[in-house]
């Protein structure tokens, strides 16, 4: 038998663990495939023959600065069809007590009224979006 997904509202607060964040309002966008996350700063650097992304993350009042070895460049297009390359990076997201494990594109989004767009994927045979609803897991 198929798990019950679990209702969300198109706003959520959830938590990023390894990258320092403990509450930040996440927008559901069933119409994005990826999800994407804001970033303050980028700098990709080369230590010991291999490459590294550091990035500095500003959410809420916290700044935090989290180096990934593992990433990748991927081709994103927008919903106005203009495509860029951005980094693509994996990291947990907590949502209640539900964890997943996730890709973000990782985006300037300082123009966005919200830093977190979790998209398809992530939603993907897990949760359901209630888009008359938001802040239903807390």
């Amino acid at each position: 038998m198929a798990k019950a997904k679990v209702t969300i509202g198109r706003l959520e607060y959830i938590a990023l663990p390894k990258l320092g964040v403990a509450r930040v309002h996440a927008k559901l966008d069933t119409g994005a495939f990826r999800s994407a996350l804001h970033y303050q700063k980028l700098d990709l650097r080369i230590v010991d023959g291999k490459q590294e992304l550091v990035v500095t993350f500003s959410m809420g009042r916290k700044r935090t600065k989290v180096v990934f070895h593992e990433f990748r460049l991927v081709i994103i297009k927008s919903s106005t069809g203009q495509r860029t390359e951005r980094y693509l990076i994996t990291t947990t997201v907590k949502l209640n007590t539900h964890e997943v494990r996730t890709q973000f594109t990782l985006f300037d989004r300082s123009d966005m009224k919200y830093q977190v767009l979790l998209g398809r994927k992530f939603l993907q045979g897990r949760f359901v979006v209630d888009v008359a609803r938001k802040n239903i897991l807390g």
